[in-house]
């Protein structure tokens, strides 16, 4: 499908890293935003030897299968930045643990966590925000974060490139969709709106979304695909987010007012 957007910035994706080095050269590379890999148990033999410092996002299906095959990708850090995107299911948190030690960047693939998945990404954020061993992002922590901290309008559809005014999604039949999550769903003819759309849809609802002081910053990300979804768990993690921005700025402020009183 890549002829079809030829004005267009792409990312692209596939599950056959020879098929990406052999299909993307020249002109094509430079529209390129990242390659994205479905399967880190493919042959990355290929991206070892294409192109120079080409984003590369490699997707874990399986977090139990697919943890010890980490080490092989990380060849390709050599080449090129690489992201792993790991889906929130049950021990997904040893495959972020992991692949923060191997200097990867991390994405959550996340929709709507329960229980232990909850617990799980409390661990990561812990680890996030206090293990030194994290030198790299993990997505969407870190972004949110620094959103905190500037005081920056930020929001989660942005961070998870499912906002449709800037990212779009083509399903492998050809139809333009906001993710891959939404792909077979209905969304309207307005895809752009559509995030407007379904916030003000969740306000005049009056339900949780409509008392939240974290609605801005996730406008509604979670209610989908399920709106009686109950947001108490990732609230808590925004809140420990925003707690964590707001005690480093202070202690920046406190920090740098004591340089001034010194000099003074």
């Amino acid at each position: 499908m890549l002829a079809v957007y030829r004005r267009h910035t792409v990312i692209v994706r596939s599950g056959d890293p020879a098929e990406i080095a052999k299909e993307l050269t020249g002109e094509d590379l430079e529209r390129v935003a990242y390659v994205q890999v479905l399967n880190v148990q493919a042959d990355l033999r290929p991206l070892t030897l294409w192109g120079d410092a080409i984003p590369v996002d490699l997707v874990v299906q399986h977090p139990e299968t697919d943890l010890p095959l980490l080490y092989q990708c990380s060849q390709l850090l050599a080449r090129h930045p690489v992201r792993i995107t790991v889906p929130v299911v049950s021990g997904f948190s040893k495959v972020v643990k992991l692949a923060a030690s191997l200097n990867f960047t991390v994405k959550l693939n996340v929709s709507q966590p329960e229980g232990s998945q909850i617990v799980e990404m409390s661990q990561v954020l812990e680890a996030y925000l206090h293990q030194p061993m994290v030198s790299q992002p993990i997505e969407y922590f870190h972004s949110m974060f620094l959103a905190f901290y500037r005081s920056e309008p930020l929001t989660l559809w942005a961070v998870q490139e499912e906002d449709p005014a800037y990212f779009r999604y083509i399903a492998d039949d050809g139809i333009e969709t906001i993710s891959g999550r939404f792909a077979g769903a209905k969304v309207g003819h307005d895809i752009a709106h559509f995030p407007d759309r379904f916030k003000k849809e969740l306000v005049a609802e009056r339900g949780e979304c409509s008392r939240c002081e974290l609605f801005e910053n996730c406008f509604g990300y979670f209610k989908w695909p399920k709106r009686e979804y109950r947001c108490d768990g990732v609230k808590s993690l925004f809140q420990l987010l925003k707690d964590a921005a707001h005690q480093l700025k202070n202690d920046l402020d406190t920090f740098q007012s004591g340089r001034i009183e010194e000099r003074s």
